[in-house]
C-alpha cells in the first residue's frame, strides 16, 4: 500500500524545544513541549471532494470505489479510523497511464485493534464507525447520480449485524 494508496514514510522526527527544566519538578521541558511526528511522502492531487471539479464524471465511480477499497484495505490490517473523511483521500492522475489514482492521506485519528479486543468488540467498534458508509453514502450525496454506492458484503454484514437499518440513525444492538 505504501507508495502506491498510502504515502510513503520518509523519516519519524521529533521538533525539539528546549532542554531546560521545569522549575518545581526537575523534569525535562521537552517531556511537555517536544512535538513528535512523522514525515511522509508529498501527494500532489485535488482533494476527493473536489472530484466533480477536477475529474470527467465518467471516472467517478471508480474514483470513489478506489477511495473505499483504501478504507476496507486499511481495516483489513486491523486499523480503524474514528474520523474519516472525503477530505481525508487525494486524488491524482498517473502520468503514465492517464488514469486517476486515489491516496489516503489522513490518518491521525486512526487506531490499532488492541491484542486483547474480541472479534465482537472489534466489529462492533467497526460498524459503529462505518468507515466505509462514511465515504460511499458522501460521495454519493454530493455526486447527486455520478456515483452509486454499494456497500461491500463484509460492511452490509456489519450493518446488518449492529445497526439494523442501513438508511436509519446509528442504533446500537448492546449485547449484555
Amino acid at each position: 500500500m505504501e507508495g502506491l494508496t498510502i504515502p510513503r514514510l520518509s523519516a519519524v522526527v521529533r521538533l525539539g524545544s528546549s532542554s531546560a527544566c521545569a522549575p518545581s519538578t526537575h523534569t525535562p521541558l521537552n517531556v511537555y513541549l517536544d512535538c513528535p511526528g512523522i514525515l511522509l511522502e508529498y501527494i500532489e492531487g485535488f482533494p476527493l471532494t473536489d472530484i466533480a471539479l477536477h475529474a470527467p464524471r465518467e471516472d467517478w465511480q471508480q474514483i470513489c470505489e478506489d477511495a473505499i477499497q483504501i478504507i476496507n484495505r486499511i481495516g483489513d490490517r486491523h486499523i480503524r479510523n474514528e474520523d474519516v473523511k472525503t477530505r481525508s483521500f487525494i486524488v491524482r492522475k498517473d502520468p503514465q497511464s492517464e488514469k486517476f489514482r486515489v491516496c489516503m492521506v489522513d490518518f491521525g485519528s486512526c487506531v490499532l485493534r488492541k491484542p486483547d479486543e474480541s472479534d465482537d468488540e472489534w466489529r462492533e467498534w467497526k460498524a459503529m464507525q462505518d468507515e466505509e458508509g462514511a465515504i460511499g453514502l458522501v460521495m454519493q450525496r454530493q455526486l447527486d447520480g455520478g456515483f452509486k454506492y454499494t456497500r461491500s458484503p463484509e460492511s452490509k454484514q456489519l450493518m446488518d449485524e449492529f445497526q439494523g437499518e442501513d438508511s436509519g440513525p446509528l442504533v446500537v444492538k448492546w449485547k449484555g
